[in-house]
């Protein structure tokens, strides 16, 4: 993995029997028993084989090296009970058998009893332990390790070599192997294939599929006569004609609920009570005092409220005060235009009394495919329109004249029906005196321009029409 630490392993198939070796060195240091537990999960989630299977893929497996695991004593109580030869003691304290204890390393892995004295740290070439200043204290770091049932461990002790610091560690195991004849194992299998086609096939010709999908029950009777079926996840005889169990756990009085700090399983010791009482208001105690009845029956009435009565006729409505109308209606109950006669408007009869049921909606207008004359017939409109007063037809002023309406240009046209009266005859020579007028300056076109007469700027202009009058209508 990194530097001198981490693991190698090799596999191998020996007849039917698949087997796995492990050789690891884990992290060192006395208080990093944690990080050993890392690296054990690291190693053994990590390393992958052909076909990508792991050590946990094997019949059998056994893990050996330096593990680094500590003796959780002193120096000085390590060393005397080693002189004492109480390896109970130490084993008691060593981290390994610690963590394999609470599963936190090498779960599902036993290790053989140890009978031989801690194996770090030596000076080298002696049989004393740590004479230098680090003074390390005397632990088990080599270890051998096994799995599989078909393992049973012969010898687990250390080496006399004095060449390092540490002393070798071997065992020796007693493995048995199965051999499996290939061919006869072939003709079982398609055996069995046989006779289990043959009984889905013949379960599901018989219409009976949907009742039940437990094809493990499938042939299956009570070994004794009264005896209930065989159960499965779906099939469950000891519940009542097959319906799901119910809790018939009651508080031990009203007010108590399910204390949620207790822990959910009721074997696990706990300080914690079962039940709790919870005080509740008035309002939300008198809702569950109903609840409760409800459960047992006893429903008690509720408090009602008073509503007002219905509105059964149209007489018990309060009439509006009549709407005077804008047009006159005829003796038959409908509208009219505004000269008395029926117009061409739909008529719409006038209701007598206030109705409480929705009105239909107005008829919508039809527009009319092109103009036409005064006397055709106008399209329908709509009886709204009548209620509303008649705009009158006001023409537009015309701007003053500047002269005498009699010598009017010819092509000039005048709105109809209109009269005008004119203030002096029509000639340019009066009639008193006989002097002639002074001729008038040429006329603007009014429809061109926006200017007044009176906005005029030619001042000689203005002042030869003081004695000229403006023509009024009549």
């Amino acid at each position: 993995m990194a530097g001198n630490k981490g693991a190698v392993a090799i596999r191998i198939d020996y007849a039917n029997t698949s087997i796995c070796f492990v050789t690891a060195h884990l992290a060192a240091g006395f208080a990093n028993y944690e990080e050993r537990n890392r690296d054990y999960k690291t190693i053994s989630e990590g390393l992958r084989f052909q076909r990508d299977r792991s050590i946990h893929d094997h019949d059998t497996v056994i893990w050996f090296g330096d593990f680094n695991y500590r003796i959780g004593l002193s120096d000085e109580q390590a060393r005397s009970l080693v002189e004492i030869g109480d390896l109970e003691t130490l084993y008691e304290n060593d981290q390994l058998k610690l963590q394999m204890g609470r599963g936190y390393a090498f779960p599902f892995y036993d290790e053989a009893r140890i009978t031989f004295n801690p194996t770090y740290k030596y000076d080298i070439g002696t049989d004393s332990y740590d004479t230098s200043e680090k003074q390390r204290i005397p632990a088990w770091c080599d270890r051998v390790l096994r799995k599989g049932n078909n393992l049973r461990q012969i010898t687990y002790n250390t080496a006399p070599l004095r060449f390092s610091d540490h002393r070798p560690v071997y065992a020796t195991f007693s493995c048995e192997v199965s051999l499996v004849d290939e061919k006869r194992r072939d003709d079982l299998s398609a055996q069995l294939y046989g006779q289990r086609k043959l009984t889905i096939d013949n379960f599901i010709a018989s219409g009976n599929i949907e009742e039940t999908e437990d094809e493990d029950l499938n042939g299956y009777e009570s070994i004794e006569p009264g005896l209930p079926p065989a159960s499965s996840d779906k099939r469950k005889w000891w519940l009542d004609n097959g319906m799901p169990a119910r809790s018939t756990l009651q508080p031990p009085s009203k007010g108590f609920v399910p204390n949620a700090k207790r822990p959910s399983n009721p074997f696990t010791a706990s300080e914690e009570l079962d039940w709790v009482k919870v005080h509740r208001s008035p309002s939300t105690e008198r809702a569950t005092s109903l609840i409760d009845s409800a459960t047992e029956g006893e429903t008690k009435p509720a408090a009602t409220r008073r509503l007002p009565p219905p509105f059964t006729s149209v007489e018990s409505v309060p009439r509006l005060p009549p709407r005077p109308s804008l047009i006159p209606a005829q003796t038959d109950g409908t509208l009219t235009g505004r000269s008395g006669s029926p117009s061409s408007i739909q008529s719409v009869p006038i209701q007598s009394s206030i109705s409480l049921s929705r009105k239909s909606a107005p008829p919508v207008p039809k527009k009319p495919a092109a103009l036409s004359s005064p006397s055709a017939t106008e399209p329908n409109r709509n009886p709204l329109d009548a209620m509303t007063p008649p705009k009158p037809n006001i023409l537009p002023m015309l701007p003053p004249p500047r002269r005498s309406m009699a010598t009017a240009r010819a092509g000039t046209a005048f709105p109809e029906n209109r009269t005008y009266q004119l203030s002096k005859p029509p000639t340019d020579v009066t009639a008193s005196t006989g002097a002639i007028r002074p001729q008038l300056p040429p006329r603007r076109n009014v429809l061109e321009s926006n200017t007044a007469l009176m906005d005029a700027d030619d001042e000689e202009s203005v002042e030869g029409l003081k004695d000229w009058e403006v023509l009024k209508p009549g």
